[in-house]
């Protein structure tokens, strides 16, 4: 588990400026949850993250998919797991069919 401490030491330096990049918090949420020893933080510090990367982009498909797993099962709260569920699904839908009108364009 060295090489998950290293990289939270590495992902730590990358939210020092800018702190604004949704997909850096979504990122450490993981790696807080890979560690082997106890959390660095907690289950707080994990949720804080996704609370974090969310607030700065409501749309981010994988933002939404770590918070509904993270409710799931790291701190059941069905309500939250099923909301961010739910969004995640109308939000993918919509790229899918973005991305299946690409592909159709003349």
């Amino acid at each position: 588990m060295a090489e998950i401490k290293r990289l939270l030491k590495q992902n730590k330096a990358l939210l020092g400026e800018p702190r604004n990049c949704a997909d850096l918090w979504v990122t450490r949420a993981r790696l807080l949850m890979l560690e082997d020893e106890p959390l660095t933080g907690s289950l707080n510090d994990v949720e804080r993250c996704i609370i974090t990367a969310l607030a700065l982009a409501p749309e981010n498909l994988e933002a939404l998919e770590e918070a509904a797993h993270f409710y799931d099962i790291m701190a059941p709260n069905r309500r939250k797991a099923v909301m961010h569920a739910k969004r995640y699904i109308q939000l993918a839908r919509r790229v899918v069919s973005d991305m299946q009108a690409l592909i159709e364009k003349p």
